[in-house]
């Protein structure tokens, strides 16, 4: 009896302490002088600071702090500070810093990196769904469909260092493909743990904004000229594989001398309706794309193949998925030597279509290949009604 009592009591000591240790977000960063800038921007905004307040325990979150050099950075970049951004945007961007469960330093130093949901949600950043891997691999709690951030060590460390706040062991990679510089302080709060980053994230924008920002101006102009651009802007969970600039001009400038309709099938070739973000890709790995043709993943010396095409850009992110950008445009697998004994069924991605290219503007010859591009899509989320009414709008506006 009296042990039963002692561990009792053992046990409301313990659970005092605990509870006295616990501080709130902003207390516990309050500690760090290079943080006093996000420190008084809660401060001075009770409702940013209330964000933090209403994460259970039950459900940890790992907050990504911005230190005063990414105040400083924001300033320069754009001329303002980022306290005078509009309430909105200050209130997405602090979302997509809030990642979902306790990561600390060792979850940083995964070789092929890791995806993690955020508190970022909402179609106009986040026009996607988490499926079953990123499900599976991350925290039990929370919200697991939130946009994501990819976080890697930096090539250029020699070994990753937590707790010394001049170590720079891994990036984090926001919208647009930009990085962040993580240091790991595996700092606890009542809520989880935070880290602190040299720079604010940047929020995912949609497909072609996105090619636009890195400058893939034949794919971009590919794009437009199938009506392709806006069906790939309102479809959610997709992989866009652009080949750059350069890639176009190998493969004989194919945006401006290829037909069409043959320029509307290799766009959907080159693309995949389920994000596949890359640490949970495989090597030899098969996917199908639009044109339910197979995409073989391979991984050499580190680097990344679709097919015959290297990545050189992975995970930039977009509110409806990523891009990896590639280096050529890809050839189909029998065309590069390998051979598939069987094709990859489409994948089971929820692939819907919310909006279409007016036909006010285009030729008949366009129009025809927008409807028979936005089938592709429809089809691969076994919406095949759609893609009847599709071909007889196209079958009607020829007639007439």
């Amino acid at each position: 009896m009296k042990l039963s009592l002692d561990i009792c009591i053992l046990s409301c000591i313990c659970h005092f302490a605990l509870g006295a240790q616990a501080k709130s977000f902003v207390e516990a960063i309050s500690a760090y002088p290079e943080l006093s800038n996000f420190t008084s921007l809660l401060n001075s905004n009770s409702g940013l600071a209330l964000i933090f307040y209403s994460i259970s325990p039950t459900a940890p979150q790992t907050v990504l702090v911005p230190d005063n050099n990414a105040f400083e950075s924001f300033q320069k970049s754009t001329g303002q500070t980022f306290a005078s951004q509009p309430y909105d945007y200050i209130q997405n961007v602090i979302n997509y810093q809030l990642l979902n469960g306790n990561l600390k330093s060792e979850d940083f130093g995964h070789t092929a990196g890791i995806t993690v949901p955020t508190g970022l949600i909402g179609p106009t950043y986040n026009n996607r769904t988490a499926g079953s891997s990123l499900i599976s691999s991350g925290a039990s709690t929370g919200n697991h469909n939130g946009q994501v951030v990819f976080i890697a060590p930096n090539t250029t460390s020699t070994s990753f260092s937590s707790r010394q706040l001049g170590s720079k062991g891994a990036y984090v990679q926001s919208g647009l493909g930009h990085q962040v510089n993580l240091t790991a302080i595996d700092g606890v709060w009542d809520g989880g743990v935070f880290q602190i980053v040299d720079g604010f994230l940047t929020l995912p924008l949609i497909c072609t904004q996105t090619i636009r920002a890195w400058g893939l101006k034949a794919l971009d102009s590919s794009l437009n000229r199938t009506g392709l651009s806006s069906v790939l802007d309102h479809v959610n969970n997709v992989t866009c594989l652009g080949p750059n600039d350069k890639a176009f001009l190998q493969a004989g400038s194919p945006d401006t001398k290829a037909n069409v309709s043959d320029l509307t099938s290799a766009l959907a070739f080159h693309t995949i309706p389920q994000p596949l973000y890359s640490n949970f890709l495989q090597d030899g790995q098969t996917f199908a794309s639009l044109t339910n043709d197979t995409i073989r993943v391979t991984i050499r010396d580190g680097a990344y193949y679709f097919n015959d095409a290297k990545a050189i850009k992975l995970n930039v992110l977009t509110n409806n998925g990523l891009m990896h950008v590639l280096d050529r445009v890809m050839s189909p697998l029998d065309s590069t030597g390998a051979s598939s004994s069987t094709k990859p069924s489409s994948p089971t991605a929820t692939v819907t279509s919310a909006g279409t290219p007016s036909s006010s503007s285009t030729s008949p010859t366009t129009t025809q290949s927008s409807s028979a591009a936005r089938a592709l899509v429809l089809e691969s989320s076994g919406w095949r009604i759609f893609e009847i009414l599709g071909f007889v709008y196209s079958y009607i506006f020829l007639l007439f």
